[in-house]
């Protein structure tokens, strides 16, 4: 499976950019002038030619803010062809948070660089002005996460959709203000147009939404506290079943907590079985209401989601390796291995928090293909590629889904160790 990861993510953006604009740049004959205009640091000026550092650097500068946010309202709309480009929600997500921060830094230091033309007076000036500030004001509301836990997430939810409004003001600014890029026909085309696809999949995903993505309703049939903050619900449909691969999740809407506030949670069910399981572990306000709920209340699903299965890779042997509640897409995958040989090591303090032990280790009973071992980091310590003795690293696959640093520092030990990163795979624990 080909992934565009946020290493490649960011690099494409900026080298696309560059192309077109040197393209348009070495065949321009055009008579871009510069009449008057000022910039905010470097002064004045006055008929001064198209090639100079402020016009090109501001304008280069716009044209990324545009095709970055253009691509975040595009990944907002969680369209599985995108999902896929991406190699699942998880990662699309990361990268839709981090790129909006860094198109905010862009659009500041487009308004320090870009010249502003002083011959007339048109409203997309203040537009453009106005169009930053809320912008600013939108990603630090959306991002600054001591903003998000103190603000109700039904209303950050409506905030976070005034951002289409805001980038359409900054579109119109564009449009209505004299630029290089106007001028130019290759880095013109791309910028409007991916302009364009950002307007519409803001408001695909603004209004239209709810009409294509049905949801499906679920009735709570058991709960089960497997330890202190680990707690089992098993769903039955109460009409049409959610259809998904092992190793998915979906988003979950229950009523009795929020109406509106939907939280992903991995499916760790089979897709064959009847009925839907997820496990979910205490780890916030939201998940701490979980045992409020009751047999019969009310699941909304929306999903599936994600592309974290094993059968990208079923050629190779695989180590799955699993920490903590990281273990909920492997208790699907482990009865639907398509693999030749499975070991997954599940890495836990102690023993007692492997609540899925007896149902793994009944798998590995039966599948001859399929190998199990508890870690213990209390008796053992952290867990590390050295201390799982296995063989021919760089032959084989590698599933990771566990807690962020137990993540990076596997994954640094097989690059190390000379694993390509094409044979690594994770999930994006902090996601859920």
């Amino acid at each position: 499976m080909r992934r565009l990861k946020q290493e490649i993510y960011f690099p494409i953006i900026v080298g696309i950019h560059l192309i077109f604009w040197a393209i348009d740049l070495y065949f321009y004959n055009g008579s871009f002038t510069e009449v008057s205009s000022d910039t905010l640091l470097f002064g004045e000026m006055t008929n001064e030619n198209w090639f100079n550092f402020s016009r090109i650097f501001g304008e280069v500068l716009s044209s990324w803010v545009v095709t970055v946010f253009a691509a975040n309202f595009l990944m907002a709309t969680r369209a599985k062809w995108v999902e896929k480009i991406f190699g699942g929600l998880d990662k699309m997500y990361l990268i839709h948070r981090r790129s909006a921060i860094i198109a905010t830094v862009l659009i500041i230091a487009h308004f320090i660089f870009v010249p502003r033309d002083l011959t007339a007076f048109t409203p997309g000036k203040p537009m453009g002005f106005y169009a930053m500030i809320l912008i600013l004001i939108g990603v630090i509301v959306s991002a600054a996460p001591p903003l998000k836990r103190k603000i109700p997430y039904s209303r950050w939810l409506n905030f976070h959709k005034l951002m289409g409004i805001f980038y359409v003001l900054a579109i119109i600014h564009g449009i209505m203000v004299n630029s290089l890029i106007k001028e130019l026909p290759i880095t013109r085309i791309y910028v409007f147009g991916m302009s364009f696809i950002g307007i519409g999949a803001w408001f695909y995903r603004a209004f239209l939404f709810g009409l294509f993505n049905k949801k499906l309703t679920y009735g709570i049939v058991s709960i089960k506290s497997l330890s202190a903050d680990i707690t089992e619900i098993l769903l039955k449909p109460k009409d049409k079943a959610l259809k998904f691969q092992a190793g998915q999740f979906a988003f979950f809407t229950l009523p009795q907590i929020s109406k509106k506030e939907q939280h992903p949670f991995t499916i760790s069910s089979h897709p064959l079985n009847e009925n839907l399981r997820i496990t979910i572990k205490n780890l916030g306000d939201y998940t701490a209401k979980i045992k409020n709920l009751s047999v019969d209340d009310t699941a909304i699903i929306e999903g599936p989601y994600g592309v974290f299965s094993s059968k990208y890779a079923k050629e190779k042997e695989q180590v799955w390796i699993a920490g903590g509640i990281g273990i909920t897409p492997f208790l699907s995958l482990a009865k639907d291995i398509s693999a030749r040989h499975v070991k997954l090591f599940w890495s836990v303090n102690s023993e007692s928090e492997a609540v899925y032990k007896d149902e793994l280790m009944e798998i590995a009973k039966d599948n001859p293909n399929f190998e199990f071992s508890i870690w213990q980091s209390n008796e053992n310590g952290f867990l590390t590629i050295d201390k799982l003795n296995t063989e021919d690293l760089d032959k084989k696959a590698f599933f990771i889904c566990g807690p962020e640093p137990l993540k990076k520092s596997l994954m640094k030990q097989l690059v190390q160790k000379g694993v390509k990163m094409t044979d690594i795979y994770d999930e994006e624990f902090a996601f859920r």
